[in-house]
């Protein structure tokens, strides 16, 4: 079999395989939802990971008692927050980390009882930049909380407008300098909105990722490629939809997969081509002539589609 004819008939497994509803894995009371993954009591929640108890999340991973927040990881107790990270009863956020009890704060890092400020570091009971005492800011944060929202937010734009702007979002990395809003990674190149991820590159909104490349909105990879939603794939390439998978390539909606090709919506399958059982030397054999094929042309995805 040709890489061409191969691909010709994964896409026609694909047209005449129906689409799930949603994309959910290992959740729990999770409504009005989609690509959820290790969730319990969400709704209206999307692209989430590991997330518990929270509505209107979108991109978050680890967190738990949220509300209205994007792009927010290993958080709880948070409202209205973006790109924050490792932040505990906190609203109005954005690009904070390691933030307890603060509101309406910009860039700040490893502070607490803050209100209004703007790229603020170490720092505690601070109003607007202004350093206070404790006790004058548990006095004077109660007029500033009674203020609207938009009055609070056009003081810190003031203030956010006098500050320079750092080139890209990071922390605690090593040797991942080109990317954006990437933290606590090793070794990894070009990476957007990734986390925890070490030896790697191209990767977006990923996390745990480990010697892989090309990998989007994906977790606990690891000698992987082409890796789209997808979680907990081992030496695997071209993977849409997907976990526990090992030795596999071109799998949809598959999960439990081990040394299968063309594989879509199979679990607990192994030596498969295209859903079709073969034995493991017939197996060993075919799978090579396609991927060679397949990798001698650089057919890639072909023009396969999913939805």
């Amino acid at each position: 079999m040709t890489g061409e004819e191969f691909l010709t008939e994964l896409k026609r497994l694909i047209d005449i395989t129906p689409n799930y509803p949603a994309h959910q894995i290992n959740c729990e009371n999770c409504e009005l939802t989609d690509h959820v993954y290790y969730c319990k009591n969400l709704t209206y929640c999307f692209d989430c990971l590991k997330c518990v108890d929270s509505v209107y999340l979108y991109d978050s991973g680890n967190s738990s008692n949220c509300v209205d927040c994007d792009y927010t990881f290993e958080s709880e107790l948070c409202y209205q927050s973006v790109d924050a990270h490792k932040c505990f009863n906190c609203d109005y956020l954005e690009d904070c980390s390691n933030l307890t009890d603060s509101s309406f704060s910009v860039w700040c890092t490893n502070s607490h009882d803050l209100f209004g400020c703007v790229s603020m570091h170490n720092k505690a009971f601070c109003i607007f930049n202004r350093q206070l005492t404790e006790a004058e800011y548990k006095e004077q944060v109660k007029k500033y909380r009674a203020w609207p929202a938009e009055k609070v937010f056009k003081v810190v734009e003031e203030i956010r407008a006098k500050l320079p702007v750092t080139q890209t979002h990071e922390g605690h990395n090593e040797n991942s300098s080109y990317g954006d809003y990437v933290y606590y990674n090793k070794n990894c190149y070009m990476c957007f909105d990734a986390v925890n991820n070490k030896d790697g590159g191209y990767l977006y909104d990923t996390n745990l990722q480990a010697n892989c490349y090309d990998v989007t909105y994906s977790t606990e990879n690891e000698l992987s490629y082409q890796i789209v939603d997808s979680g907990n794939c081992f030496n695997c390439s071209f993977v849409v939809f997907s976990k526990n998978c090992q030795d596999s390539s071109y799998v949809i909606n598959g999960y439990d997969i081990k040394n299968c090709l063309g594989s879509v919506n199979r679990g607990h399958a192994q030596y498969e081509i295209l859903n079709r059982q073969y034995s493991k030397e017939d197996y060993e054999r075919v799978s090579k002539e396609i991927l060679d094929d397949l990798k001698n042309k650089r057919l890639g995805w072909g023009d396969l589609k999913f939805h």
